[in-house]
């Protein structure tokens, strides 16, 4: 156990690292334009299409944002192991609630005496889950700030969505009021395709596996 508290506290001192440089990155005026136009070299011609398509290069960037990040998660994470975890959690807190209706006080410290075997053994899931992650924030990061630099520098910024016409995506008129349009539609289209592309691969993997156990059998 207390070698695996070393493990998440190095984990999270990492993770926190690189989370005050991007914060940093991100805050830094200067410095956010001179990395978003080096990018451009590369991704304008690429998905920026010369400021044509605005819509489409966001749907796009999502699109690579979502599988890219979702691929190695997928294959980082052990599904049988965190689905055993989740039902030892359930089963855990069931426990827990049982034995506070029927107020039994020594059930209650042992079952309190494994609550922090049950937290590390869901944090050590999260945190193999989240290595991969660490590794591609770089990448996730230049891509955002490529946009953020892109969509002001594009001549026009109104573009039509199914269920608006004439939507500035520079300005915090979509969904939610703080945030511009352009990465509320950017965060959509990399949560739907990167939670799509998760599920496919889950199908083709499970369905192998399934597939090759029963033939052992």
């Amino acid at each position: 156990m207390s070698e695996a508290q070393k493990k998440m506290l190095r984990f999270q001192f990492i993770y926190i690292i690189i989370s005050f440089g991007m914060i940093i990155v991100i805050s830094n005026n200067s410095l956010r334009v001179a990395i978003g136009g080096a990018a451009n070299d590369f991704l304008g011609p690429v998905i920026g299409f010369n400021g044509v398509y605005p819509l489409l290069t966001l749907v796009l960037s999502g699109i690579l944002i979502g599988i890219i990040t979702s691929v190695p998660r997928y294959f980082f994470t052990d599904w049988v192991k965190m689905g055993k975890m989740q039902l030892h959690t359930r089963a855990y807190s069931k426990a827990l609630r049982e034995a506070y209706r029927a107020n039994d006080h020594q059930k209650i410290q042992k079952l309190r005496k494994k609550q922090m075997e049950v937290t590390m053994e869901s944090q050590q899931i999260s945190m193999n889950t989240m290595k991969p992650l660490m590794i591609l924030t770089v990448f996730t990061l230049l891509i955002f700030i490529w946009l953020d630099v892109y969509i002001y520098e594009i001549p026009y910024k109104l573009i039509s969505v199914p269920w608006a016409v004439g939507i500035n995506i520079a300005k915090s008129k979509f969904l939610i009021s703080f945030i511009p349009s352009w990465i509320a539609l950017y965060m959509i289209a990399s949560l739907v395709f990167g939670y799509l592309a998760t599920m496919v691969i889950k199908w083709i993997d499970f369905s192998y596996r399934l597939k090759k156990y029963e033939e052992e059998e």
